[in-house]
């Protein structure tokens, strides 16, 4: 039992990196698509650029995918391996990975805490605002639609990034539990 266990946690971790990578390419795809139209004199265009909160998003999504590109290599040699690679370069090189894992999970729940927490705000805010002036006409009811699919894909964006940081805890949480099975194994 303990054995397959200890053969099953590679594989459990390649699949949570993967899981992860994949969030972080949608909720990347999402947030660069993320833009809205607002007619006016003269007609104005918002992405996410014009959001500080929303560029922050697709730092961290960016960084996070470069670092689980990083270690996907190896991880898919420790299931060819069907054991850690780590383990062989001792408990210290593990032990630094589990940090920088933890780091990087910090990183994606602050990212997805400002892409949420801007987004519930301004939604707030936009709820109130009567675009033109007339209220209920269709270009009025046309631009509220348009404002709240900009901000409905920044929060899914961010709520992307909010599941990979999930993954990343899990993936830390099998991370030491590997590093305390070895521990007591020896």
């Amino acid at each position: 039992m303990a054995s397959r266990m200890t053969a099953a946690l590679p594989a459990a971790v390649l699949i949570l990196r993967l899981l992860t990578l994949a969030l972080l390419v949608a909720s990347l795809a999402l947030i660069a698509a993320d833009k809205v139209n607002v007619d006016g004199d003269p007609p104005q265009r918002f992405t996410f650029k014009d959001v500080h909160a929303y560029r922050y998003v697709l730092a961290v999504a960016v960084l996070g995918c470069a670092y689980t590109l990083l270690h996907l290599p190896f991880a898919a040699v420790g299931v060819a391996r069907r054991k850690r690679l780590v383990g062989g370069g001792g408990e210290d090189v593990a032990l630094l990975l589990v940090v920088a894992d933890v780091a990087f999970a910090l990183l994606l729940a602050a990212g997805a805490g400002a892409g949420l927490g801007f987004t519930h705000d301004a939604k707030r805010y936009f709820d109130g605002v009567e675009f033109g002036g007339t209220g209920g006409s269709p270009e009025d009811d046309r631009h509220q639609r348009d404002v709240d699919r900009f901000f409905d894909l920044a929060s899914a964006s961010a709520g992307l990034v909010l599941a990979a940081a999930a993954c990343m805890a899990l993936m830390i949480i099998l991370s030491v539990y590997s590093l305390v099975k070895s521990r007591s194994d020896s």
